[in-house]
């Protein structure tokens, strides 16, 4: 495979906030569609899986952030304090995450789609960088196989 740019991650955001937007919008859609049908336990499915939704792709896309951050601060050559600040980010970045898994507690403990809904969108990033990388081998793949054919030639994968 080839080699990944640096404009990826700005991608994989981009992608991430669609996805989220989508997500957001299906849940309340089957919820007014629960409402419509009388359905009176779904009072409030729709506002807690698009909450759970939401604070599950924060933490996933806050997480990356996070990760992108220290490494392009951290890691460069001839940086003697790196090893102190990558501790000190380390630290802080986990009192956060339990800070904030604890009002995800807070919200949603009691609803299940909440709690589905918070884990998928924890696992929102890595799903679309899987699925941008997948998309960049099928095209790698369909090129190298299909000379003299039309190309896949989508760089913003």
């Amino acid at each position: 495979m080839k080699e990944i740019d640096e404009a990826f991650i700005k991608r994989v955001y981009a992608s991430s906030a669609y996805l989220w937007a989508f997500g957001v919008l299906i849940s309340l859609a089957i919820w007014q569609l629960l409402i419509s049908r009388g359905l009176e336990p779904a009072r409030y499915w729709g506002l807690m899986t698009a909450l759970g939704w939401t604070m599950g792709s924060l933490m996933s896309v806050g997480t990356l952030w996070s990760l992108e951050w220290i490494v392009r601060r951290a890691f460069i050559p001839g940086n003697l304090g790196a090893k102190k600040n990558l501790f000190k980010f380390s630290l802080a970045k986990l009192v956060l995450i339990i800070l904030f898994l604890a009002l995800a507690v807070k919200l949603g403990g009691k609803s299940f789609s909440f709690i589905v809904a918070f884990c998928a969108g924890v696992v929102l990033t890595q799903a679309v960088i899987f699925l941008k990388v997948l998309g960049k081998l099928i095209c790698e793949h369909f090129n190298d196989s299909n000379e003299g054919r039309p190309q896949c030639t989508r760089d913003h994968q």
